[in-house]
């Protein structure tokens, strides 16, 4: 890649995206146990994206 790519373009985004993908997965189970579906989004989410993140980051 060149330089002029963008600053996130040291993203794999198909990474994220499936981590997204999982995460909101998970979320959703996290969801039915908690009994709290916006939390269970919300912390799903959150883990989809750093996982994605941190994975890109890491083969970067």
């Amino acid at each position: 890649m060149s330089d002029d790519d963008g600053r996130l373009s040291w993203l794999h985004w198909p990474t994220v995206l499936k981590g997204l993908a999982l995460g909101i997965g998970a979320g959703l189970i996290l969801a039915v146990s908690l009994g709290d579906f916006y939390l269970g989004i919300l912390l799903g989410t959150l883990n989809g994206l750093a996982f994605g993140v941190g994975w890109s980051h890491s083969r970067a």
